[in-house]
């Protein structure tokens, strides 16, 4: 299979990944990285596929938090290959930020980009209502 093939197979593979992680801190449901992957890994292997990462920006800073701790700040740019067995690879380019008290704010910027890289060229959906179906309206204030 060439790498159209293998982004076909696995799209016709995985139908879907549901929001159903739930970061209790701020509200709100989210697909994480293992649950893409354990969607998209056995589909791309099945395929015969494999994608490859490059980085190709890092910028590193440190911030405080809210109580005055500090934090490690990276901004990743990376471009993911999905290779077939036969030839040129299909690329995408994507971003992500992430921040970490520790050594893993750079494994986490991966993670996010991974999953964004993979939910945007296999168009995975979601049950989640369409960001559009409801809308705000401003005051006037900063």
């Amino acid at each position: 299979m060439n790498a159209r093939e293998v982004i076909l197979a696995v799209m016709h593979e995985v139908q879907g990944v549901g929001k159903n992680e739930r970061n209790s801190a701020q509200g709100f449901n989210f697909r994480g990285i293992d649950a893409v992957i354990n969607k998209v890994g056995p589909a791309l292997r099945k395929a015969g596929g494999f994608i490859l990462p490059e980085v190709k920006s890092a910028e590193h800073s440190i911030a405080l938090t809210a109580k005055g701790a500090q934090v490690n700040v990276v901004h990743l740019v990376v471009q993911y290959g999905i290779y077939g067995l036969e030839g040129e690879a299909i690329v995408g380019t994507v971003a992500a930020t992430a921040m970490d008290s520790g050594d893993k704010a750079v494994a986490k910027a991966m993670s996010v980009d991974l999953r964004s890289f993979l939910l945007q060229v296999l168009a995975l959906p979601t049950d989640e209502p369409d960001p559009d179906s409801f809308s705000y309206e401003a005051t006037g204030r900063d």
